[in-house]
């Protein structure tokens, strides 16, 4: 029993390091992750010749740039994805004013 409690401690203190140690890394791969998707889902449905590469490189540096930023982020992919591409065309997503043009 004692030794399952002191694994426990251990874990705990484990988690806490690394949620703030940790935090950042995670941040920027889910950054990564939803720039890509808002970037492919603006060329799906607005722009088939933009350029992906580019709007997910912008992205990415102002969603890490901090953590506002990194919400702003979320909350666009969110907008975006909710609706068809006709409904998105006609939806205000003001989040997504630092990341699509």
């Amino acid at each position: 029993m004692l030794k399952k409690v002191g694994v426990m401690l251990a874990g705990a203190a484990l988690a806490c390091v690394l949620s703030f140690v940790g935090a950042g890394g995670c941040e920027e791969t889910q950054n990564a992750f939803n720039c890509s998707d808002l970037c492919n889902r603006y060329r799906e449905c607005f722009n088939p010749a933009y350029d992906v590469v580019q709007c997910q490189d912008r992205c990415r540096n102002v969603a890490n740039s901090s953590r506002t930023n990194h919400d702003m982020a979320n909350t666009c992919q969110d907008c975006l994805n909710q609706s068809s591409c006709a409904d998105a065309a006609t939806l205000s997503c003001p989040s997504c004013g630092n990341y699509l043009p």
